[in-house]
C-alpha cells in the first residue's frame, strides 16, 4: 500500500499544480527557511536597538563609522531612497562618505556628519562648480626689447580642502592673452565671488598657457585678491588636471561603487562615470548614453548593470575611457529600483515576470519555473519590493496594497518562502556581517536573530491511484509539541498535537488527494502517513 514519506522540504512553485509539484515541494512556506533540507524556524527580528530620530517613514538607512564595531552607531537615515558610497580615496581617515537621492548630490565625513543627532548632520554638495568668469592678466614692468617676447593666457580653478581631503574645480575661462618678456611679471586678479551654497572653498589654484598647455604656476588662499606671477617657465608645475571636469549634475542617481577608484550614477538615459579616484569629477566625456531610461545600477566583478525601462545593459572597462557597452540577452525592464541587489559575480533585480538575474553566463528569470507572470504580480506588486542581500539570501519586502510582508529566495538551492516581516528599510553591515532592518514606527532591529518564529508548510497534493485511507503518522522533530494537520480531498479531516516522535493512530476516513500541513517553531526533520504500523516502520 502507498506510504506517504517527506525526508527533505522544499519551497513553494506557485506556477505548478499542486498535484504535480516533486514530493518535497510545498503549497505553503511561511516563516519556515527550508533551505538545507529540513524544515526550520524563521527567527523573528530583534528587540529594537534604537529608534531613528527622524520623523516619517524611513527609506534608506546606512550605517556610518564603519570601522567602529558598534549596532548603534552611527545610523544615517533618510525618509526616501538614497544611494549611499564609502570613499575609495587613498589614506582617508576621516571615512569621506557620498551619496545621492537627498537633494543634489553630497559628501561628508567623521566630523561633518556627526555634527549634531540627527545622522548625517550636515554635508558639502559634491564637487565644486567652474569659476564662472575668466581672471584679468596685467604685464608688469618694461619689456626688454632684446628679450624674445611670450605670450601667456592665464586660468584658474578653486579648491577645497577638509579632512585630509582635496577637491579641485573645472579650470574658469581662459584669460585675455599678455604679452610679457622675461624680466616682466604678470598680475593676475578679477577672480569670480565665491558661490553661495554648501562648499568649503579655501584656495585658488593658478595656471599659465605654455606651448598650449596650462601648467600650475602656485596655489593662494582664496581670500587674495590678486597674484603677482614672477615664476620662471622652468619653475612651472604639473600639468592642468581637471581641464576636461564637470561638477556632478544636480540630479545625479542611483551612486554605485566600482573598481579601480571608479563610480558611477545615471541621469535619465545617461550614465556617468567619476575620475578614478576623484568622486567629485564626472567628465562628460565618459558618459554612455542607453535606449531607455536607466531605473537603477548594480555591480558584478567589475561589470556595471544598468537596469532601464527596457533592456538592460552591461558596462565593463578598467578606466572610463574605455567602457564596452552590451546589450543583455533577454530584454526585462526592471520595475523597482530598490529591488536591485549585487550578489558579486550576479545582479538581481524585479521584473514584469519575475526575479531576473544578471551574470556573465547569461541573463535568466530565476523564477520563472516558481510563478507565472499574473500570480508575481498579484502576490506581490513588484513594483513595491526592496530587497537585500544577506547570506547568499535574496531577502524582500513587499507591499500589495492590502498585504505586506517579504519573501527569501535562497541562491544556492533556488529554494523559495515568504515570511510575514515587513520592513520599510535595510542595510548589510558587512564586517558586523548583519542585515538591520527599519520599520515604519522608526524603530531599528536585526534581522535573524530574535525569537523562532511561528511556521506553516503544506505538502504537495499527493495523488492516490484509488481513494484509500490512512491508519498512522509520525512526525519527527527536534522539539515538541508540534501540529499536524492531515487533508483529505481539500478539507482538514484530523488535526493532532504532536508531543514525541512516536507514531499515531489516525481517525478511519477516506480520500484520494492527501496533503500533510505542519505548524511549529522547532525544526523538522520527516513526516509520514502509512496504512499500517508495519509499513510505518519500514519507511
Amino acid at each position: 500500500m502507498p506510504v506517504v514519506s517527506i525526508k527533505s522540504f522544499g519551497g513553494i512553485a506557485p506556477a505548478v499544480p499542486p498535484r504535480y509539484l516533486k514530493d518535497t515541494q510545498a503549497q505553503v512556506a511561511l516563516n519556515c527557511p527550508v533551505f538545507t533540507g529540513s524544515i526550520q524556524p524563521l527567527p523573528d527580528v530583534t528587540p529594537s536597538i534604537l529608534t531613528l530620530p527622524k520623523s516619517g517613514t524611513p527609506e534608506t538607512i546606512y550605517r556610518f563609522g564603519q570601522d567602529t564595531v558598534s549596532d548603534t552607531q552611527y545610523w544615517f537615515h533618510w525618509t526616501s531612497d538614497v544611494d549611499v558610497c564609502r570613499s575609495q580615496i587613498a589614506g582617508d581617515t576621516s571615512e569621506w562618505t557620498f551619496f545621492t537621492g537627498d537633494g543634489e548630490p553630497k559628501a561628508t565625513y567623521a566630523a561633518l556628519a556627526t555634527s549634531g543627532s540627527d545622522y548625517p548632520s550636515a554635508a558639502r554638495r559634491l564637487g565644486l562648480p567652474a569659476p564662472p568668469s575668466a581672471a584679468i592678466a596685467t604685464e608688469n614692468g618694461t619689456a626688454d626689447d632684446t628679450a624674445v617676447p611670450e605670450t601667456r593666457v592665464y586660468t584658474y580653478t578653486w579648491v577645497s580642502k577638509e579632512a585630509g581631503f582635496e577637491i579641485e574645480s573645472a579650470p574658469a575661462p581662459a584669460s585675455l592673452d599678455v604679452t610679457v618678456t622675461p624680466n616682466q611679471s604678470v598680475t593676475v586678479n578679477g577672480f569670480a565671488p565665491i558661490p553661495a551654497g554648501a562648499y568649503n572653498i579655501t584656495h585658488l589654484r593658478i595656471y599659465r598657457s605654455v606651448s598650449g598647455v596650462f601648467l600650475f604656476v602656485d596655489e593662494i588662499a582664496v581670500s587674495a585678491s590678486s597674484y603677482e606671477d614672477s615664476v620662471a617657465a622652468d619653475a612651472l608645475g604639473e600639468e592642468l588636471p581637471s581641464l576636461y571636469w564637470s561638477q556632478s549634475p544636480d540630479d545625479l542617481q542611483g551612486l554605485t561603487n566600482m573598481p579601480n577608484g571608479m563610480m558611477a550614477g545615471f541621469v535619465g538615459r545617461d550614465v556617468y562615470f567619476c575620475e578614478p579616484y576623484r568622486p567629485y569629477a564626472w567628465p562628460e566625456t565618459y558618459i554612455q548614453t542607453v535606449d531607455y531610461p536607466v531605473v537603477g545600477l548594480g555591480r558584478m566583478d567589475t561589470t556595471l548593470a544598468v537596469l532601464t525601462t527596457g533592456v538592460p545593459y552591461l558596462m565593463q572597462g578598467a578606466h572610463p575611457d574605455s567602457v564596452a557597452v552590451v546589450k543583455s540577452d533577454l530584454e526585462q525592464a526592471c520595475v523597482s529600483k530598490r529591488s536591485i541587489v549585487s550578489f558579486g559575480s550576479s545582479v538581481v533585480y524585479a521584473a514584469p515576470d519575475g526575479l531576473m538575474m544578471l551574470s556573465p553566463g547569461g541573463s535568466q528569470i530565476i523564477t520563472e519555473d516558481l510563478f507565472n507572470y499574473k500570480q508575481w504580480q498579484a502576490y506581490f506588486k513588484p513594483e513595491s519590493i526592496h530587497a537585500y542581500a544577506h547570506d547568499n539570501q535574496y531577502i524582500a519586502f513587499y507591499d500589495t496594497g492590502t498585504t505586506q510582508g517579504g519573501f527569501i529566495l535562497d541562491m544556492s538551492t533556488r529554494q523559495f518562502i515568504l515570511h510575514d516581516i515587513y520592513a520599510t528599510a535595510g542595510f548589510r553591515d558587512t564586517q558586523r556581517d548583519k542585515l538591520f532592518l527599519a520599520f515604519d514606527d522608526r524603530s531599528l532591529r536585526t534581522w535573524y536573530e530574535g525569537d523562532p518564529k511561528q511556521y506553516i508548510w503544506r505538502s504537495k497534493k499527493f495523488t492516490m491511484p484509488q481513494i484509500m485511507g490512512f491508519s498512522c503518522a509520525q512526525l519527527e522533530a527536534e522539539a515538541y509539541p508540534m501540529t499536524l494537520s492531515i487533508i483529505a480531498d481539500g478539507a482538514v479531516v484530523h488535526t493532532q498535537t504532536v508531543t514525541s516522535r512516536n507514531p499515531f493512530r489516525l481517525p478511519s476516513k477516506v480520500g484520494r488527494d492527501w496533503e500533510v500541513q505542519i505548524e511549529g517553531s522547532s525544526e523538522v526533520f520527516a513526516v509520514h502517513m502509512a496504512t499500517s504500523m508495519s509499513e510505518l516502520a519500514g519507511g
